[in-house]
């Protein structure tokens, strides 16, 4: 009877000492989802990046383009010429989290230093940053305003995938009613001023389209006297006939979703959040996720 007892202990003792299995139950991988976010570049005169966070696929963009440069004047100095205003452009790109985008701010066209100034020689006017064309040698107009763009998988112009064209430079004001004013940049096709907004009724720089104007982006250099220079942008906007302003340079929306381009003489949304018409001074853009 005592060995059966010491049996029955012994064999509790051995259970007692095996690890049962446990079960739990399967855990779920975890995903990276990156709170949202925005960041605000502005104009530096160099390009920029923009590393995309971890988990974000899509980004939202908005731009603006720079003006052209204003002021000056050859024989009437109560008058000046003003810079077209820059462009607008909006839309969603497609993106991978880790990747680099490319960041280009326009800067503004130079201008003279006030209507009091009277147009330079043997001194042009330079373009802004990103595609603002140069002034003439022999009394210099505006310069061009620098287009504002993104590329992406690239640096190239060809990988541009968003644009907003800059606004020509003024050029010389004749009359108080014939100020040789530049167009404005931005929209599928950029502004070109009305002749009879120009000195003399001559011909101005023409705005810039998806097709026409400089491929390579950059506004018309001046090759004549007292002439307004194209602005930057998909296609750089024409240079003006003598004494009057420049053509502004296109937008682009080809290579982002739900997009859309204004032209800088029509309302826009202000970066502030609230509107305008026409971005004023270097560009800006804002990405958003």
């Amino acid at each position: 009877m005592k060995f059966y007892i010491y049996i029955i202990a012994l064999l509790n003792i051995i259970h007692a000492q095996i690890a049962l299995p446990s079960f739990h139950g399967a855990h779920k991988p975890h995903t990276s989802v990156s709170s949202s976010g925005s960041q605000t570049f502005s104009y530096t005169g160099s390009q920029q990046t923009f590393t995309v966070p971890s988990g974000v696929t899509t980004i939202t963009i908005k731009m603006w383009g720079a003006q052209g440069g204003s002021g000056g004047y050859y024989s009437y100095s109560s008058n000046c010429g003003t810079g077209g205003k820059g462009g607008y452009s909006t839309g969603n790109l497609s993106v991978t989290a880790g990747s680099t985008v490319y960041v280009y701010v326009g800067g503004k066209g130079e201008s003279h230093s006030s209507c009091a100034e009277k147009m330079r020689t043997n001194n042009p006017l330079q373009g802004g940053w990103n595609g603002g064309g140069d002034g003439d040698y022999t009394w210099s107009g505006g310069g061009g305003g620098g287009a504002s763009d993104i590329r992406y998988n690239g640096t190239s112009i060809g990988d541009r995938v968003i644009v907003a064209g800059g606004g020509g430079g003024h050029g010389n004001a004749g009359s108080s009613t014939q100020l040789s004013n530049g167009g404005a940049g931005g929209g599928l096709v950029a502004e070109t001023k009305a002749n009879n907004t120009q000195y003399g009724n001559r011909t101005p720089g023409a705005g810039a389209t998806q097709s026409s104007g400089n491929s390579n982006g950059v506004g018309s250099t001046g090759t004549e006297n007292l002439t307004g220079v194209g602005g930057g942008g998909y296609y750089g906007g024409g240079a003006g006939a003598n004494s009057t302003g420049g053509g502004g340079g296109s937008g682009y929306i080809g290579g982002v979703s739900s997009g859309s381009t204004i032209t800088g003489n029509a309302s826009m949304p202000d970066p502030d959040g609230s509107t305008m018409t026409g971005r004023e001074g270097d560009g800006v853009i804002i990405i958003t996720w």
